[in-house]
């Protein structure tokens, strides 16, 4: 590894950290305020607060995870871990996870995905793709509570086709060709009318392709989109070892993955700490100081 491509993966480590450790706080901090058994019960007002701080930490986070992972596609840096899920129950809770984001622009998320069927993948690279795919979703259907999102699988054979389907404004035929390249976005306003980096589905189709499935959109303009994947029920880890040309990639891939891993664990036990010490101030004296904190809120 050269110079140059040693600094710009410490940069990318730091910018991982610096970023990533701020969310962990806000995002541990919003599951304990919706504990009533911690500090009581919240209000609508204070509910929907927590909406909103939720659902903008997690497209924050998402981003972030966006930028870093297209660099390892481009640079062939990219790390898969295989394990055996049950695919309903899967679908299940990456739906409960990205509920926030959905909830706060009153979408609805409805989960087709009732066959049990269970599917060798990397978990975490899965989630990364029907989160995008919603999260990309979110921006064109309604958001006047009539906005529909649809998850739902199907077993074909010896793969599953995924499918994500919504009642939004569509895509053009001349740019179903066009929005799997990297920032490209669907028309030329969107940077001024929708948030998001144009990654979201160029990283989805990498990761998918190179899970050894293929990912395509059905779309009639005014009439919804729907985007398909598919996905090898059997993942063939030695096909990623036969990827690597260079003795450093292995190198690479492995430290990035154990620094996922070590950032995932330092996360739980982060939320855990939190717990722990919410628990171990609930007396009368937090009760109170919180209570003034909610009166002075309402005053302002």
């Amino acid at each position: 590894m050269n110079n140059l491509d040693r600094f710009r993966e410490e940069l990318l480590a730091l910018f991982s950290h610096e970023l990533k450790t701020p969310l962990t706080l806000i995002t541990g901090w919003c599951q304990i305020l919706r504990d009533p058994k911690i500090i009581g019960k919240l209000n609508d007002d204070q509910l929907h607060a927590l909406d909103v701080l939720t659902a903008n930490s997690t497209k924050l986070k998402n981003e972030i995870d966006d930028i870093l992972d297209t660099n390892k596609l481009i640079y062939g840096t990219m790390l898969f871990l295989f394990e055996d899920i049950e695919v309903d129950k899967f679908v299940q809770r990456v739906i409960t996870r990205i509920t926030p984001i959905t909830k706060e622009k009153n979408i609805h998320l409805v989960n087709l995905s009732k066959e049990r069927m269970v599917l060798r993948t990397d978990p975490y690279r899965l989630e990364q793709i029907i989160t995008n795919l919603i999260i990309n979703a979110v921006d064109f259907v309604p958001k006047d509570n009539t906005g529909v999102i649809k998850i739902g699988t199907r077993d074909e054979n010896d793969q599953v086709v995924f499918f994500i389907m919504d009642n939004g404004k569509g895509i053009s035929k001349k740019m179903q060709y066009k929005i799997f390249e990297k920032l490209i976005q669907e028309d030329s306003s969107y940077r001024r009318k929708h948030s998001g980096l144009g990654l979201g589905l160029f990283l989805c189709m990498g990761i998918i392709e190179s899970l050894g499935g293929k990912i395509w959109v059905e779309s009639k303009l005014k009439k919804g989109s729907t985007f398909y994947f598919t996905h090898p029920k059997y993942g063939n880890t030695e096909r990623f070892a036969l990827l690597r040309q260079k003795s450093h990639m292995a190198i690479s891939e492995l430290y990035q993955f154990t620094e996922k891993k070590i950032h995932r664990e330092r996360e739980q036990e982060m939320i855990k700490r939190l717990r722990a010490y919410v628990e171990k101030q609930k007396n009368q004296e937090f009760l109170e100081s919180i209570e003034k904190i909610n009166q002075e809120t309402k005053k302002t």
